[in-house]
């Protein structure tokens, strides 16, 4: 993996047009998006907008870069503009345990804001990712001037606390093919795209073992009940992209 080091500087240099950088939502067939996924550009007065244009450094990450880990000060905000960025951590017998993925118009780093100046995981680009990233104290002025921002930020928080809850409480109640019927319909959710058929598509591309590191399983076990799914009609993979051919049976197995 290659780590990302040095100190982050500000370039006032460089124009930044967030009309070309962020990407448009609610193009297409794609599903709403997610409460990661929040408008913030789009809610700040234009001012604020230039003002954000001008502090925001762009910086790109190629795949397996290491953009924080733990210990490390969390003196930035990163906004996802293009490419995917994992958030994870290590148990102590090192088994990696994925929290999220942040995909572009998402948000990562912001949890420092509120209280803890190092970073407690790690982020790291899972493709050729690029970010524009933001002085920490500076974004926080910024949401402290627009209490919509505020509210937004709280949002997307308050979503991540309820998802840790429901994944432990996953962990201890289900087994593997619940958990992983349960992680299927919340990837289509946040990330799907749905066909003209009825059927959804992941956009982004998940391995076995990525999947097992998102359901605290072992990846043989997550590739027997995917082969198990497959057989049954419920999904089907094709160039690596899983698409949900029946999402209303792999809901029944969360609920029986």
């Amino acid at each position: 993996m290659m780590l990302a080091g040095g100190a982050l500087a500000r370039d006032y240099n460089r124009g930044i047009t967030f009309s070309h950088d962020f990407p448009a939502q609610g193009s297409g067939m794609e599903k709403p998006s997610s409460t990661n996924e929040i408008d913030f550009i789009g809610q700040l007065p234009e001012s604020e907008r230039a003002l954000l244009e001008r502090h925001a450094v762009r910086k790109k990450y190629p795949r397996a870069t290491i953009i924080h880990s733990p210990g490390d000060v969390g003196a930035v905000v990163n906004f996802v503009v293009s490419g995917r960025v994992k958030i994870y951590n290590l148990s102590a017998c090192g088994k990696e345990i994925i929290y999220r993925f942040c995909t572009p118009n998402s948000f990562f780093g912001i949890a420092e804001i509120f209280g803890g100046d190092e970073r407690e995981v790690f982020a790291e680009a899972v493709e050729d990712t690029e970010v524009l990233a933001t002085d920490k104290h500076y974004f926080e002025n910024l949401v402290l001037r627009n209490p919509a921002l505020t509210l937004s930020v709280m949002r997307i928080l308050g979503n991540r606390v309820r998802q840790a809850h429901k994944a432990i409480s996953s962990f201890v109640f289900c087994d593997v093919r619940t958990r992983l019927a349960q992680l299927l319909i919340k990837l289509a959710q946040i990330n799907g795209v749905e066909n003209p058929d009825g059927t959804i598509t992941l956009r982004n591309r998940f391995t076995h073992q990525e999947m097992a590191n998102m359901i605290g399983a072992i990846r043989q076990s997550v590739s027997d009940n995917m082969n198990h799914f497959k057989r049954s009609g419920y999904i089907r993979v094709a160039e690596e992209r899983i698409t949900l051919i029946d999402p209303a049976s792999i809901r029944k197995l969360i609920v029986e």
